[in-house]
């Protein structure tokens, strides 16, 4: 039996995600699938168009990815012979494989769910004209995309839906012309071009009146594809937004909003390339005056998560090349917020990820308590900890809890440090960021990290690295 859905009439984006959910099904319950067919989404006037996913995706570079996860996959056409699946729930599957990698930061770039979006190759005739796409706007001194998400549907959607769950002040639907003040609040005098991303046949207003106004209130032009490319190029709206979604990709400031799956995407499918967090990459629709700097993967959706350094996982010292990436987990009790993981993995003998994790900048956050895990493997360290009060704990092994839940004793300090023979060819290294603390504070092979009698742990990361090493 081979499973496969029918195409989705959704975006480009939610497409990729019910893909997500469909390849992990068919790993789940080890039965072949074949890829879906595509969809040209007209939310317009529902004229959908159908194509096959050799079309617009390079097949060989995604079979290579099944082969390697030894996911079970038939060739041929979409629907030949197949069993038909539900693909909504293959989209709530995959949103939920998403969102894990957006918890886990760096360390889900070797996981499937990455690996996927990594290996989805637009074929060369579509690279070609984002190629050629781009340099039209390298030569026009375009660095800056925009995604102005106010069209009819986007406006619907946030009159019915987004007011079910988000936040009372969060700004979903804004005017074009606070996105782009927003913009020019945080880009500052740079930002004079924008490369926009919308979909033109659903504005609620023309593009040049958009144009018009906004050169007129801020001195800011905007620019669309169909400014540089030829419309028989983009018609399918597939099309459009693949060569939209490219240059979001490549440019070096984005900002887009946070409840949008494709904004979300375009720094998803950037780190997905690269296996490094994106950088410059930022919301619109959080409350104030500018724009909000995100620090996620990407896949956080929340304008308050996506812009929180926890889900960066941003290391508090360098990091070598060098150093050892053994395969462990840091879970860190934090008042207000509960039990938060970071992880160092190696998978298929690729590392990723990094022990580290910071909530400064959100008051009421520190961290009570942690935990370091090693994957069953027997490795030689252990580590202590001191509380508000005083109390040091005993060293103890990895696996096992230091610290206290729930009883208002925040750290103070800690230590980390290496036993037996390990101890003689391998640093520990580590760091804490306290309240009330500019930077963080480093210590290394069993001496305490703290900032002094009072000052709350807030961020930890720890690392081990060969001695001698530079």
């Amino acid at each position: 039996m081979t499973i496969t859905y029918p195409a989705l009439q959704v975006g480009l984006t939610n497409q990729k995600i019910a893909l997500i959910g469909l390849v992990f099904k068919a790993q789940r319950e080890n039965t072949p699938f074949s890829l879906p067919d595509m969809v040209s989404f007209r939310p317009q006037d529902g004229q959908h168009e159908v194509c096959d996913f050799a079309q617009v995706y390079q097949k060989s570079v995604f079979e290579a990815l099944l082969k390697a996860f030894s996911i079970p996959y038939t060739p041929g056409p979409a629907q030949a012979d197949a069993t038909l699946v539900d693909g909504w729930q293959c989209f709530w599957e995959g949103a939920d494989r998403w969102g894990e990698a957006g918890r886990a930061g760096k360390a889900s770039w070797t996981n499937l769910t990455a690996q996927i979006i990594r290996h989805l190759r637009p074929v060369p005739m579509l690279a070609d004209f984002a190629d050629l796409l781009r340099a039209k706007l390298d030569n026009n001194n375009i660095r800056h995309v925009l995604q102005l998400r106010i069209e009819n549907d986007w406006q619907g959607y946030s009159r019915d839906v987004l007011p079910t769950f988000a936040g009372q002040n969060e700004e979903y639907c804004p005017p074009f012309l606070d996105i782009v003040r927003k913009a020019q609040t945080t880009w500052g005098a740079d930002f004079k071009k924008a490369y926009v991303l919308s979909d033109e046949t659903c504005l609620p207003v023309p593009k040049e009146t958009i144009r018009e106004h906004t050169f007129k209130e801020l001195g800011v032009e905007l620019f669309w594809k169909s400014d540089f490319l030829p419309q028989e190029t983009f018609k399918s709206n597939l099309v459009s937004s693949m060569l939209d979604f490219e240059i979001a990709v490549h440019a070096p400031f984005f900002a887009g909003n946070s409840r949008s799956t494709f904004a979300g995407f375009v720094s998803f499918e950037k780190f997905c390339r690269t296996g490094q967090m994106p950088k410059h990459h930022y919301i619109y629709n959080i409350p104030g005056q500018g724009l909000g700097l995100r620090h996620d993967n990407g896949a956080m959706m929340v304008p308050e998560q996506a812009t929180d350094r926890l889900y960066g996982h941003e290391p508090l010292i360098p990091v070598h090349r060098g150093d050892l990436q053994w395969p462990l987990s840091l879970t860190a009790h934090i008042a207000c917020l509960g039990d938060f993981t970071s992880e160092t993995q190696m998978l298929h003998g690729i590392p990723s990820g990094d022990l580290a994790f910071d909530t400064a900048g959100i008051g009421g956050r520190c961290v009570e308590g942690f935990q370091i895990t090693s994957a069953g493997l027997p490795l030689p360290f252990e580590y202590r900890a001191r509380d508000v009060d005083g109390h040091q704990t005993s060293w103890m092994p990895h696996d096992h809890f230091c610290g206290s839940k729930g009883q208002s004793r925040p750290l103070t300090g800690f230590a980390v440090r290496l036993t037996g023979p390990a101890f003689l060819t391998t640093d520990c290294f580590y760091a804490g960021r306290f309240e009330g603390q500019r930077d963080a504070l480093t210590a290394e092979n069993g001496a305490w990290c703290s900032a002094g009698y009072g000052q709350k742990l807030v961020g930890m990361h720890i690392l081990f690295r060969p001695k001698g090493l530079t």
